[in-house]
């Protein structure tokens, strides 16, 4: 029997075996009482089969063979790693390893060429013995016809001897040599050492990514050849620990995009992943090093969301944040500011968006500045045209903070600032509005209604979806739909919707809906296509009104209680409300309100302050 080779996967010996016995190696487990995917897998019992009969110990084919565990991860040399990390339908591995075990027999085509475990881990790129890039080998994604490597590494043999397959060398960095030593059990003297081996690979690879998009265009994304430069880069920061990374993070912050721009436009993927995908206890500390840093050097407050969570508090302030909330000119609180020590003058600091100051230690001082102003300056401050101010104030809405004989009427900006917040708790963030999106004169010009309609709707939270206008301030940032806005009209004789569209304005899925409507679990009526004459189902504004008296959608759900859809979800699976399934039928995040009430969520719930003289509701 062949003895298993250094760095060897179980299912490259028994490829090997089969092949030596000159069959197909799902064949040869067959014959041997074996299950080739078994072995792929890593299955102990298998193992210890195979090991059984080939005379091994059982220890060598696990050393370097991936064992799967459930739910798509596997242990990797004693490490946690999800399959996209080592189960990879591309097979890579170093040409010249393959030429070496090749010509030990010259005789045979593949000579001993096998498969070195360390070569299906995503995070090496390199062979640091011969210096040479891992190139791929085959893709398969079939999986047991991928890990029959005799069979594959047959059809490449002539193109390993040719070298074909070679590329150019490169020394092996010390991102490199890390993972080699990590892989080894061997500890060494960089920071990332204290944490999850895939974790803190994948941690370096993000960072790396979001560095290198300073000098290269998204557009012009690196081929797998160089994917090497994300993981290398990234580790060179990080590997100095967290003050090398809050100043990489801080680099960027300036060097990419707006100042106006979010944390998700500045670092991309680093913050999408850490903030939606990487939920696991591994990656535990990159999300709080992440969140950690944007809140200390981000001038965030509430209505913010950071990385899927509302911010409830600001911790920091800009003098641009701070200016827009007293409707004040930047430059004159700047000298204020400079006046008591907060910031530094603009000869000497950043950028007004940029230049921060502690929120908590600076609110007696911004407490004692004037934030009364002008009718006109009022407006430009709230980004709400004359004509818009003209038609609040006729219903009651932005009454003058100051308004007697000796003085003329002035307004609390802040006061403002502080109710349009409020209104934005919990909405989207959305850049682009499209699908019905639209601002307050926007929505109530198309209606002929008075934006003061819309505005008294939002403060009683009877609309569901809101918006917020990423690159708008004020006024013209709160976003509604036309068609909720519609329906809450409560007009007769307004038209009806198709139940595709119907589901795109609720965030349900398409054919979820059209299965609402066919159990009859929500009403519909029965009209003509306006240009076929078909027949067809859809759902007027009663029947839609109908829908939100028993049902509220998650993403509904989070606006009416002030909470983003990440922060419900757990709060309802505690209380143990589950999704709307009275058929075992999949409606998505759906939930009757019968069942959500039953929750003590109200707590929760957002309190906004009525804004008018008189209370109309």
């Amino acid at each position: 029997m062949p003895a298993i080779k250094d760095r060897e996967t179980a299912f490259s010996y028994v490829s090997r075996m089969a092949a030596m016995n000159g069959v197909d190696t799902a064949d040869f487990c067959t014959d041997m009482g074996l299950s080739l995917t078994k072995i792929i897998n890593g299955v102990p019992e298998d193992l210890m089969k195979l090991a059984a009969l080939c005379d091994s110990d059982v220890e060598d084919l696990k050393r370097w063979t991936p064992l799967y565990f459930g739910n798509r991860a596997h242990t990797f040399r004693g490490h946690r790693v999800h399959a996209k990390a080592i189960k990879d339908t591309t097979v890579r591995g170093c040409p010249v390893c393959l030429r070496e075990d090749a010509e030990a027999s010259p005789d045979n085509d593949t000579g001993e060429m096998y498969i070195r475990g360390h070569w299906l881990f995503r995070p090496v790129s390199l062979c640091v013995k011969h210096h040479h890039p891992l190139v791929p080998l085959w893709s398969e994604r079939q999986v047991t016809l991928r890990y029959d490597a005799a069979s594959r590494l047959a059809e490449i043999a002539q193109d390993v001897r040719s070298e074909k397959l070679d590329t150019k060398l490169r020394e092996p960095r010390e991102y490199d040599q890390w993972i080699e030593a990590r892989l080894l059990d061997q500890r060494t003297s960089s920071w990332l050492d204290q944490f999850e081996l895939y974790a803190a690979a994948h941690f370096c690879e993000l960072l790396g990514r979001a560095i290198l998009a300073f000098w290269h265009p998204k557009s012009n994304k690196f081929t797998p050849e160089k994917d090497w430069l994300s993981f290398d880069m990234g580790f060179h920061f990080a590997n100095k620990g967290e003050d090398r990374i809050r100043t990489a993070l801080t680099e960027l912050q300036a060097g990419i995009g707006e100042p106006t721009d979010g944390p998700k436009k500045k670092f991309g993927a680093l913050y999408d992943r850490l903030a939606f995908d990487l939920k696991g206890e591994e990656y535990a500390p990159f999300r709080k090093l992440l969140r950690d840093h944007i809140t200390a050097t981000w001038p965030l407050g509430p209505g913010d969301d950071l990385m899927g969570e509302p911010v409830l508090e600001r911790r920091v302030h800009s003098v641009r944040t701070a200016a827009r909330e007293l409707g004040m000119d930047p430059r004159r609180l700047r000298k204020l500011l400079v006046d008591v020590d907060l910031v530094r003058p603009i000869e000497t600091g950043k950028d007004d968006q940029w230049e921060l100051f502690d929120a908590t230690k600076a609110q007696p001082h911004l407490d004692r500045l004037n934030t009364l102003v002008s009718a006109k300056d009022f407006q430009n401050a709230l980004n709400m045209s004359r004509n818009q101010f003209e038609l609040l104030r006729e219903e009651d809405y932005f009454a003058p903070a100051v308004d007697n004989g000796d003085h003329k009427p002035l307004w609390d900006v802040r006061a403002a600032h502080k109710f349009f917040e409020k209104l934005l708790t919990g909405a989207e963030p959305i850049y682009v509005p499209m699908h019905n999106w639209g601002d307050l004169p926007k929505i109530a010009q198309s209606l002929q209604i008075s934006p003061g309609t819309i505005l008294s709707f939002l403060e009683r939270g009877k609309v569901q979806r809101v918006g917020r206008h990423m690159t708008r301030e004020g006024y013209r940032a709160i976003l509604v739909t036309h068609d909720e806005i519609e329906r809450l009209l409560n007009r007769p004789d307004a038209p009806g919707i198709s139940i595709e569209l119907f589901a795109r304005q609720c965030g349900l899925k398409p054919s979820a809906a059209m299965r609402l409507v066919r159990e009859a679990h929500i009403p519909s009526t029965e009209g003509r296509h306006a240009k076929s004459g078909v027949p067809q189902r859809f759902l007027a504004p009663a029947d839609i009104a109908a829908f939100h008296d028993r049902f509220v959608p998650l993403r509904g759900l989070a606006v009416e209680l002030g909470l983003s859809w990440q922060a419900l979800r757990p709060k309802l699976a505690d209380a143990g409300v589950e999704p709307f399934s009275p058929d075992g039928q999949d409606y998505g995040a759906l939930f009757e309100r019968g069942a959500v009430n039953a929750v003590q969520l109200a707590a929760s719930a957002k309190q906004v302050p009525p804004k008018k003289k008189d209370d109309k509701t």
